[in-house]
């Protein structure tokens, strides 16, 4: 099994696509200050041991307030820094506990039975602008103006392609895949509500399971966001490759649940 600083390189190279990054000795500290509520660009995400606790937190706030930004982290490796987690109340930061599960691709094609009706396209800036309005539907995703410089960055990078598909000619359904050497992962999947719940987004797996094999990757992951899209994903024959525990401390704004759930 990958250990856990492997796993989290990937996530490293995906966030700093879209972020500033600078590196501490127990993780990294990412922030964009054109987007201050784009909240997966300004989080800390710390995996190794935290030695000295107030004096992290001190610096994690410092670093944040001096950027005009809210202070937030993930803190992985829960067990091992129970006591940063015990300080976390005494420094002013609000905190909730996440056990992710984390989705890889068991190399086998999803099944699906043709339809004509569909069709698969990679965005380009001929049909980018129905990629776009399909991904501004989805609420979990942030503010429409904020899902529009976040998708307007990722689009313009060389290590995402991001694919679209229609029915009938109705683009209802996107996805991305992120590459990092060889390594894949899936982001950003969005199906427009009217179309949810009939198997679209299969056709979308599928397709870029295909690309995958093309680019010759290793792995392809997914990191699902609750135990239902997890379910979708397994019937596209991406299995759970293990969970990590987190803690999301912030000393302001909404939960990472109340963003999750659409409130």
């Amino acid at each position: 099994m990958h250990k856990l600083q492997d796993i989290m390189q990937l996530d490293i190279d995906y966030i700093n696509e879209f972020s500033e990054m600078e590196r501490c000795p127990e993780g990294v500290f990412f922030y964009n200050k054109e987007m201050p509520t784009y909240y997966d660009a300004n989080h800390a995400h710390i995996w190794k041991k935290v030695e000295q606790a107030e004096t992290f937190l001190t610096n994690v706030k410092q670093f944040y307030l001096s950027k005009g930004l809210i202070p937030r982290m993930y803190l992985y490796n829960v067990e091992e820094n129970h006591h940063c987690v015990e300080a976390l109340s005494s420094h002013g930061f609000q905190y909730e506990s996440f056990t992710d599960d984390i989705q890889c691709w068991n190399g086998e094609f999803v099944i699906l039975p043709h339809n004509p009706a569909i069709r698969i396209e990679r965005v380009t800036d001929a049909n980018v602008q129905e990629a776009l309005e399909v991904e501004m539907t989805i609420s979990t995703f942030g503010e429409p103006a904020l899902i529009k410089r976040a998708f307007d960055n990722m689009y313009r990078s060389q290590h995402f392609t991001y694919y679209l598909l229609k029915i009938d000619g109705v683009a209802c359904c996107t996805a991305n895949l992120f590459l990092s050497g060889r390594q894949g992962r899936i982001e950003s999947v969005a199906t427009l509500e009217s179309y949810r719940g009939r198997g679209w987004i299969g056709y979308v797996l599928q397709h870029i399971q295909k690309e995958a094999v093309k680019n010759n990757l290793e792995h392809l992951w997914l990191l699902p966001i609750n135990e239902q899209v997890a379910k979708v994903y397994e019937k596209a024959n991406f299995y759970s490759f293990g969970k990590i525990k987190s803690i999301h401390a912030f000393t302001e704004g909404k939960t990472i649940q109340e963003i999750r759930s659409a409130k």
